[in-house]
């Protein structure tokens, strides 16, 4: 589905009620707002979304455990570069 609107003077951009009603969008929904290759990707917040907020880096710690990254971490005898 393409759908055109405009950009306000006052940055608002209004939904067409086919689209609120395809996204099944109510009244203070929260929208993600993320940018890909210069567009606006539009997402209805759900519980449990969080891995969307790991960034383009999330695969670097896929195998990652984070305790002993920290341990490893807190063991370095130099922190002067921080």
């Amino acid at each position: 589905m393409n759908v055109h609107v405009r950009l306000t003077s006052d940055r608002k951009i209004q939904l067409p009620e086919c689209v609120i009603q395809k996204m099944d969008l109510s009244v203070n929904d929260e929208i993600i707002v993320e940018i890909e290759d210069n567009r606006l990707v539009l997402f209805k917040k759900e519980a449990g979304q969080t891995e969307r907020f790991k960034g383009p880096q999330k695969d670097v710690w896929n195998n990652t455990d984070a305790e002993e990254y920290l341990k490893d971490e807190g063991s370095c005898a130099d922190n002067s570069g921080y």
